[in-house]
């Protein structure tokens, strides 16, 4: 069984750092929300992040599988302003006539501040 934006989240946490993306695994206070997509080709996420310092961040995360050919991900990383919340993805979609985000947005994220959790070793 799959918990959705478990397996993305774990490996943003692995590519996110202070230098390139302004935060990193650490300074993340918790998962306010998100959405996670996957088939058979990639696996995408997006997640709307409270850091410690008070700051809110959305990271989007797109890894393409690699069967045949090599694996390759990207990480997004934007700070966004006040109570906001993304209406439009970071990068251009496959398909901009498929609705965004694929799956529609969870508040239910208790299972990744877990992961959260134990990444940092709390």
């Amino acid at each position: 069984m799959r918990i959705r934006g478990f397996y993305e989240l774990g490996h943003a946490l692995d590519v996110l750092d202070g230098e390139s993306h302004g935060f990193g695994p650490a300074d993340i206070e918790r998962v306010e929300r998100y959405w996670a997509y996957g088939d058979m080709h990639d696996s995408t996420a997006g997640f709307v992040l409270r850091l410690r310092d008070g700051r809110r961040a959305y990271g989007e995360f797109v890894h393409w599988h690699g069967f045949e050919q090599d694996e390759d991900f990207r990480i997004d990383v934007e700070i966004l302003e006040g109570d906001e919340v993304p209406s439009t993805p970071l990068r251009e979609p496959v398909d901009p006539s498929a609705p965004w985000p694929p799956g529609g947005w969870s508040d239910e994220t208790a299972h990744l501040d877990r992961l959260l959790a134990s990444d940092r070793g709390d």
